[in-house]
């Protein structure tokens, strides 16, 4: 029972990475999954903002062969950094409930002028602690992050471990006054120093966190040389880990084949660690702003199952009635990350609100502690009642955030790079259901690596030519005229010169048109079917009349001729998703209008039986596809 006591936080972690093992992705999944296993297997640069410590420790992992595949286990690395999240939640609970309690105990027994207050209830704060934090592990973003391989499982084991080490080192401060144990306090406040700057070099949102420990440490401390001296200390240790950006460059000097921003220089480096692309998407607009808040507003309940918003709202009562100052703390914390990530046009907004969800969690334990103290008497009742909340909240988000077999995007990407002729071109702005997957297929994998992906809106990017040059020099030289004519005018654009925005779309239509006409004589081309829809329609780009696009299996093609052309792959096997979420729904979509549109091809030369095939395989994907009238028609007739 001694040991059970000593390691219950570590033991409390086993459950936690079971349920995460269980639900955890057997390969790669949407939006960034792919992209970042790839440049953690190479390694490479990925997406701003660099995330070098995410990247080299992936790297590092990846080199262990704990599964047959480098995506299983960079996977499986995720769900390790998300179960030291809730290690280090259980501890922050803790922490709260330990200082509640000698709070009351200090107060009880000042009133009755006895000694000094003692803890008499540990172990059973510490298991309200760890239920407390199951709720957090069980929430929808929190679990969801153990899935698969994204930068936001580190970011939730680095955020969690600053704020446990910032409030470990603060309460210390208040607790001991004795002059050998400053340095001890001293010493904690370093260690807290270093981790919140290792923090800076996976993800830059940790910059959220300022705002509520600033008011903590100068609420306590005050705002003198004394403070500013401990400040100026922790600033100097704060920057040794961001020692690790150097990997940007030293890796980009080395040119690998995927390297995002090349960030060879101090220029390219600037604008890659402070996300310059994305700077358009960040407080655009009031109207934003408005529809992500809604969004927030309709998810936050889900995540804890709605049972814990109430205790949510009983703990912000509670720590404002007993704790003023984390009171305070934790409401800035969940109000600085709402307010920046509502401002923040994006689809997958979800995970930038996990520092809101985990301060929720930190309110939903001030009400364990008013429940503990109103029931101590029944607290095996009490322990068993609490329970039931994460595992509702279990229950509740398991199907939601199950991956187990979630195989459909790596199966399509797989299908689609499969069913091309060799030595394909394929233009395609797919990133988060092709191009993001491919990069791990292709470069890691070595699955149809003759095939040249070319992502179309990374063409407004002066840094995209040198990788596409690294990838394939053959395509690059034969548009290197127009290249060389884009690039000046594209700098002004990234350097926010004055720049000339008919001349940049000029070019970068003429651009795409030459990858097309300039490689078709050698080259298979394929468009991805958002280019045909969206694109092409709209004139963004164009090609010679003496050219056509025909409707292959998942993509179009592009032909010199008018005949007939067969489908030289017909069958494959895609384990489509039950289920109607968005990327699962537009993935149906997407190969669904594509079987359409072979059909009609079909029709149109008369082969009526292939004509039904494709029609009948749509219709399975997606059963409630709208069909034109002309294979509405074709049904018919066979029924």
């Amino acid at each position: 029972m001694i040991w059970i006591k000593k390691f219950i936080f570590f033991l409390s972690t086993i459950p936690v990475l079971i349920v995460y093992v269980i639900t955890q992705a057997p390969g790669v999944i949407h939006i960034d999954s792919g992209e970042l296993a790839a440049v953690a297997c190479l390694p490479g640069i990925p997406h701003p903002t660099g995330y070098p410590l995410f990247t080299i420790l992936g790297y590092l992992f990846s080199l262990i062969p704990f599964f047959e595949t480098k995506i299983k286990t960079l996977n499986f690395l995720s769900t390790l950094y998300t179960v030291i999240g809730f290690y280090f939640i259980s501890k922050t609970n803790f922490l709260i409930l330990k200082n509640l309690h000698l709070t009351e105990q200090h107060s009880i027994k000042s009133k009755k002028k006895t000694g000094s207050p003692v803890i008499t209830d540990e172990f059973n704060l510490k298991i309200l602690a760890i239920i407390s934090a199951y709720i957090i592990a069980f929430s929808k973003t929190f679990w969801s992050q153990s899935t698969s391989v994204e930068v936001y499982s580190l970011h939730i084991a680095l955020v969690s471990i600053a704020i446990y080490l910032f409030l470990n080192a603060l309460l210390s401060d208040e607790k001991d006054k004795k002059s050998d144990t400053k340095i001890k306090s001293n010493k904690k406040w370093l260690i807290f120093a270093f981790f919140f700057g290792l923090s800076f070099t996976n993800h830059m949102t940790s910059i959220l966190l300022i705002p509520a420990f600033a008011f903590l440490y100068f609420n306590n401390f005050g705002f003198n040389k004394i403070s500013l001296k401990k400040i100026l200390l922790m600033l100097a240790i704060f920057i040794i880990p961001l020692i690790l950006y150097l990997y940007l460059p030293l890796r980009a000097s080395a040119n690998p084949e995927l390297n995002w921003g090349n960030p060879i220089d101090f220029e390219r480096f600037q604008r890659h660690i402070m996300g310059w692309q994305y700077q358009s998407w960040i407080f655009s607009s009031t109207e934003s702003a408005s529809k992500q808040f809604k969004y927030f507003l309709k998810i936050f309940p889900e995540e804890f199952a709605y049972l814990g918003i109430l205790l949510f709202i009983i703990g912000i009562i509670v720590s404002f009635r007993l704790k003023r100052k984390l009171f305070y703390f934790v409401s800035i914390l969940f109000i600085t990350c709402v307010l920046y990530s509502i401002n923040y046009d994006i689809n997958d907004i979800d995970s930038y609100f996990l520092l809101a969800f985990i301060s929720a969690g930190f309110f939903i334990t001030f009400s364990f502690y008013y429940f503990f103290e109103k029931l101590k008497n029944k607290i095996s009742y009490l322990k068993f009642i609490l329970t039931l909340v994460p595992l509702t909240t279990l229950i509740f988000n398991f199907e939601k955030v199950n991956q187990s077999e979630n195989s459909q995007f790596q199966d399509y990407t797989y299908q689609a790079l499969q069913s091309l002729d060799k030595n394909s071109i394929v233009i395609s702005y797919l990133w988060d259901f092709f191009i993001s997957p491919s990069y791990y297929l292709q470069f890691v994998e070595n699955h149809r690596k003759d095939v040249t992906v070319i992502d179309k809106e990374l063409l407004r990017r002066s840094w995209y030519f040198n990788q596409l040059k690294k990838i394939n020099p053959v395509i690059y030289a034969r548009s290197e005229n127009l290249i060389k004519e884009f690039i000046p005018e594209l700098l002004k654009f990234e350097r926010n010169q004055n720049y000339n925005s008919i001349v940049l779309e000029k070019y970068f239509r003429e651009i795409i048109s030459s990858f097309i006409v300039r490689n078709i004589n050698d080259h298979s081309i394929y468009l991805t079917p958002e280019m045909i829809t969206i694109d092409f329609r709209q004139g963004l780009f164009t090609i010679p009349d003496s050219l056509r696009i025909v409707p292959d299996l998942f993509m179009f093609k592009v032909v010199v001729d008018t005949s007939y052309h067969e489908l030289k792959v017909q069958d494959y096997v895609i384990n489509f998703r039950d289920r109607d979420d968005y990327y699962s729904s537009m993935l149906k979509d997407l190969i669904s209008t594509m079987h359409v549109n072979r059909a009609l091809y079909e029709l149109d030369y008369n082969y009526r039986e292939k004509a039904k095939k494709f029609v009948e395989l749509a219709l399975k994907i997606n059963p409630g596809l709208q069909l034109p009238d002309k294979l509405n028609n074709l049904i018919q007739t066979y029924e």
